[in-house]
């Protein structure tokens, strides 16, 4: 095989993926301490198979956080219904996917998961102003208010964490979802 064959180019990339993803699950599973050789076992390659795509610990974590941001706004677009062609549409989307939609999302923001994990990491903080201002120009451009986007989005991350916890019951993050909802719908104007 060449180096430019598709083959080895999709078998790299199947393989960077499976350590991204097994990375993923052993951090939220076991925290940052987790071994790279554990990470290596988690997605069935060597340790220098992991190293080849990721020469440090470093490089790994921010990899896996790059990963995080971009399945986060795969799982957000995944939940925009694109029937509702209103004002606030991204913003309902971003609330069903955080509120118990997505699985993912709900790993994601559990008490384990790679935001309590890697939060406050230094080096990934580049990472999240990058994204963060992705999210900021989306909410934006959504057709709500400012004020109403920032009650909204911050409450449903609220749930998102507190979800699953004894202070946010099921039955809880059904009416905090059902009033987020409400909430992202356009403010009708008198006739």
């Amino acid at each position: 095989m060449s180096r430019t064959d598709p083959i080895a180019t999709r078998d790299k990339e199947r393989t960077r993926r499976a350590i991204l993803e097994a990375a993923e699950r052993l951090f939220s599973e076991r925290g940052a301490g987790v071994s790279l050789a554990e990470i290596a076992e988690g997605a069935g390659v060597a340790k220098g198979g992991l190293m080849h795509h990721f020469p440090s610990r470093d490089a790994l974590v921010y990899g896996v956080m790059e990963h995080c941001a971009v399945r986060m706004w795969e799982e957000v677009r995944a939940h925009i219904d694109l029937g509702e062609v209103r004002a606030g549409q991204f913003t309902r989307g971003y609330v069903r996917a955080l509120t118990g939609d997505s699985d993912y999302l709900s790993s994601v923001y559990s008490p384990t998961g790679l935001i309590a994990v890697f939060g406050n990491a230094a080096e990934v903080q580049d990472i999240f102003e990058r994204d963060a201002a992705l999210w900021n120009a989306a909410f934006a451009a959504d057709g709500l208010s400012t004020e109403r986007v920032l009650v909204i989005r911050y409450a449903a991350e609220g749930l998102a964490l507190a979800a699953g916890s004894p202070y946010v019951t099921p039955a809880a993050l059904t009416l905090g979802r059902s009033a987020l909802l409400a909430l992202a719908e356009p403010l009708e104007t008198p006739a």
